[in-house]
C-alpha cells in the first residue's frame, strides 16, 4: 500500500455517495464513479479491467440478488488509499437475507476510482 501507515477515519462523503449508488444497484450511477481505465476484482472472480468490463460485472451482481445493503464497520486511509471493513447484506432470489463480511481497497485519484478490489466470500448467498 502506497503513501504511508493507514489511519482510522471517517467515512468519506464520496465514500457514502459511492455505495448509495452500489445499493440502488444503479450500475451506470456506480460506473461514473471509475476511471475509465480503472479495474475492479470482486471476491476470487479475475479483474475487470474497464469499464466495458466493469459494467458487465456490475450488471451481474446487481442482478443477481434482490437489494444489497453495506455496513461500514471500519475505514481506513493510507494516501489514496481506502480500505474498507463492512457487512454486506444480499437479498437473495429465493427471499433469504444473508450478511457476509468484507473488505475492501479502493484506490482513489482526482475524484475517481482507479481499482477496487472487493475480498469477500459469497458462498453464504447461494441457496442450500
Amino acid at each position: 500500500m502506497t503513501g504511508g501507515a493507514a489511519t482510522a477515519v471517517e467515512v468519506p462523503a464520496w465514500v457514502s455517495d459511492f455505495y448509495a449508488k452500489v445499493d440502488a444497484c444503479d450500475t451506470e450511477a456506480v460506473l461514473a464513479g471509475f476511471a475509465p481505465d480503472a479495474r475492479m476484482t470482486y471476491g476470487a472472480n479475475a479483474p475487470m479491467p474497464g469499464h466495458d468490463a466493469i459494467r458487465a460485472g456490475l450488471d451481474w451482481l446487481f442482478t443477481s440478488y434482490r437489494r444489497i445493503e453495506h455496513e461500514f464497520l471500519n475505514v481506513w486511509a493510507a494516501g489514496p488509499v481506502m480500505l474498507l471493513e463492512a457487512n454486506v447484506t444480499y437479498g437473495c432470489p429465493d427471499g433469504r437475507d444473508v450478511t457476509v463480511p468484507a473488505l475492501t481497497v479502493i484506490e482513489h485519484r482526482d475524484g475517481l476510482i482507479d481499482d477496487l478490489r472487493v475480498f469477500i466470500d459469497p458462498t453464504p448467498t447461494q441457496a442450500a
